[in-house]
């Protein structure tokens, strides 16, 4: 009868905790016919509302009853596992500690033996009442409780693994040629060798998923699992990266034998194309051997050399084209969104502009002279994200864009007959898994960085930062261009025309979004004028104002304060109301700055 009293207390306590800490007796009492709730158990508290009321109110430390309301006492101030530790010991005698180990132990087993910790805490709705109490509710409670249990679990950032799990013989553990562990490419290249030798050896059936990992784990060290796959799921989807070799159906795994292209498939490319894009490619891998061919730019000097560079290597390819991203950050309460990298990539090398300290590596380098050029035709995925960023905030109109975005959405439009409000939009690293899955084995990221999004405002740049900044542009390059142009040409010419107009659609900035906010000046400060022999003064510019296109004379007239006909004609033009309103004030020169706009810049020079 005590163990029984002890479940239902426990019962109740969940479904409290469940329902913000408080529920009527009433509510309490239906769920007497609740899955879970046994007969002894209602025995022990008694059928009635009254019974129940009864039974809650021998527990004055853990229950307030007012009424007919029942109120968890410390809910929002204690978890569920000091909860539980109230619970009275009296006839008690089973560990739910020890259970709820036992439980996640066995989740690890069958699905890991590593997991995210959210993944894991997925299962705990299957777990007994108890098991759910003393491992907490909310996700940060869990983690808590896996961190105490240091004796079965290791907890790593997002993740959890078993402390005991099974690991190879040190004799079985494979170098590379330089007696170094495996890693990066290499240990991708030594699993997908191992796994294919497994199946070898049996290949009259297909073999389980979760047996096939098995052997995985019996075959390679931890690190190197991590590099590859750390649960059967994580190898379920490297092994789709090479579907030339592995075929996957109802969760068992099989060599690939000769078997026609599947017509349904979501990108429609052959094997062909893809086979002579790995022998064909020179260009080089992206690992921390070639690093020296990520130049990493933080001044506009060197900014000017890297853009100079890159123009060079232009003129050298064939195809006159360069890989584009943009990484963004948000400030000011996640609304204003700001350039942190920019970065370029020819078929030579791969250029990282860190836009944290000053603008004017975008507009003074000659780089806002590439991404306007007619000329160079610019390869980046999703090119909407940043237009009307580009537009507003930094005065920049790309031209001449091929969209990867865009044309994967031409080709499922062409392919399934599907209108584009219908088309999601594809991540990056799907897109990569559709056409050019190979790119993902020939990098040294591990898989749990696929995912993830790293923030592009912190400094400084550390080297891995610096790979995952330029693995997409380095892919642009390297695959993604040619595979998806050369789909495209083999379409009619009203596709090929609908891609274009679809690329110049996502060029045109947003007109949904304001501009940002430009600060009035409210200095007395004037830059230099002469006086002229009408004696009419006129101030000194460094450089004619520049031609206002149509894309963006709305954006100049609210940044400059001034009204422009619709013909584009600066010299008509009329103040804004508030410069009459700003008035004069003596400014100290020690005080006056940039930033204020109190300083101009006439002309700007360099030590050779």
């Amino acid at each position: 009868m005590d163990e029984a009293k002890n479940m239902a207390l426990l019962f109740f306590l969940d479904h409290l905790m469940q329902k913000n800490g408080r529920r009527t007796i009433h509510d309490l009492s239906c769920q007497f016919g609740a899955r879970g709730f046994t007969q002894e158990m209602r025995d022990a508290v008694g059928t009635t509302q009254e019974g129940l009321t009864d039974f809650l109110s021998q527990y004055p430390s853990l229950f307030t009853v007012e009424g007919d309301q029942v109120i968890l006492k410390g809910y929002g101030e204690v978890d569920g596992k000091n909860q539980l530790s109230k619970v009275p010991p009296n006839g008690r005698n089973r560990d739910y500690d020890m259970e709820a180990v036992e439980f996640f132990e066995a989740k690890l087993h069958k699905f890991g033996p590593e997991l995210q910790i959210k993944s894991l805490l997925g299962h705990r709705s299957q777990a007994a009442p108890e098991v759910r109490l003393v491992s907490g509710r909310h996700l940060k409670e869990f983690v808590e409780f896996l961190a105490a249990q240091v004796d079965h679990f290791v907890v790593e950032g997002d993740r959890v693994r078993l402390k005991r799990m099974p690991e190879p013989s040190e004799e079985a553990v494979e170098l590379d040629d330089e007696g170094k562990p495996l890693a990066g490419i290499k240990a991708k290249q030594a699993a997908v060798d191992f796994l294919k030798g497994v199946l070898e050896q049996n290949e009259e059936a297909p073999i389980p998923l979760d047996a096939f990992y098995r052997r995985f784990c019996e075959r390679f060290p931890h690190a190197v699992r991590q590099e590859v796959a750390t649960n059967p799921k994580e190898l379920l989807q490297f092994l789709k990266l090479n579907r030339n070799i592995f075929f996957i159906r109802s969760n068992k795994v099989s060599l690939v034998k000769n078997r026609p292209e599947e017509n349904g498939s979501e990108s429609g490319r052959s094997t062909e194309s893809v086979d002579s894009m790995d022998n064909n490619n020179g260009q080089f891998l992206l690992n921390k051997e070639n690093l020296h061919r990520i130049h990493l730019v933080k001044a506009l000097k060197p900014a000017q050399e890297v853009v100079q560079s890159l123009f060079e290597d232009v003129n050298a390819q064939a195809d006159k084209f360069v890989g584009i991203d943009f990484k963004l950050v948000k400030l000011g309460g996640q609304t204003e969104e700001f350039l942190s990298l920019i970065v370029v990539a020819s078929t030579m090398r791969i250029g990282v502009f860190d836009m944290a300290n000053s603008d004017s590596i975008l507009l003074e380098s000659g780089l806002k002279n590439l991404l306007e050029s007619e000329a160079i035709l610019k390869v980046m995925h999703d090119i909407k994200r940043v237009s009307t960023l580009l537009a507003q905030r930094y005065a920049v109109n790309m031209r001449r864009v091929f969209d990867t975005q865009v044309a994967h959405a031409v080709i499922q439009h062409e392919k399934f007959n599907k209108s584009f409000p219908e088309l999601r939009a594809i991540p990056f690293i799907n897109l990569r898994r559709v056409y050019y899955p190979q790119s993902l084995m020939l990098t040294d990221l591990t898989p749990r960085s696929w995912n993830a999004n790293p923030n592009w405002g912190s400094r400084p740049i550390t080297d891995d930062l610096l790979l995952s900044a330029a693995e997409e542009c380095h892919t642009l390059v390297n695959a993604l261009y040619r595979l998806l142009n050369s789909h495209l040409a083999q379409m009619s010419l009203p596709f090929q025309n609908l891609f274009e107009e679809k690329c110049l659609e996502a060029l045109v900035p947003s007109p949904s979004k304001p501009p940002p906010q430009i600060p009035q000046a409210t200095s007395v400060y004037r830059p230099p004028a002469r006086r002229t022999q009408n004696s009419i003064i006129t101030p000194i510019t460094a450089s004619p104002p520049p031609a206002v296109s149509p894309n963006n004379f709305l954006r100049n007239n609210f940044q400059n304060g001034t009204k422009t006909h619709m013909n584009g004609n600066r010299h008509s033009t009329t103040s804004s109301p508030h410069a009459a309103d700003v008035k004069p004030k003596m400014v100290e020169a020690a005080t006056q700055t940039f930033s204020t706009g109190e300083i101009t810049v006439l002309n700007v020079y360099f030590d050779q």
